[in-house]
């Protein structure tokens, strides 16, 4: 598994809000609904951003897979 590119990170950040989105209408969770909605997330969201946070939430896919293959 190589590192994706930035839109692929984009891509896999979105589908976990929409996932997040889709739990919190399912969950009646509305103020958490509102505040997301309202709050844009990703409103101002530069290339480094998408990428930290993308980093943040699967790095260690990468370490394991440079580890095996070191």
């Amino acid at each position: 598994m190589s590192k994706p590119t930035i839109e692929e990170m984009r891509e896999q950040l979105v589908n976990n809000v929409v996932q997040d989105i889709r739990d919190m209408v399912i969950h009646g969770r509305g103020k958490e609904l509102f505040d997301f909605v309202y709050g844009g997330e990703f409103k101002n969201t530069n290339d480094y951003d998408i990428e930290t946070l993308y980093m943040d939430l699967y790095g260690d896919l990468f370490e394991e897979e440079e580890k095996a293959n070191a």
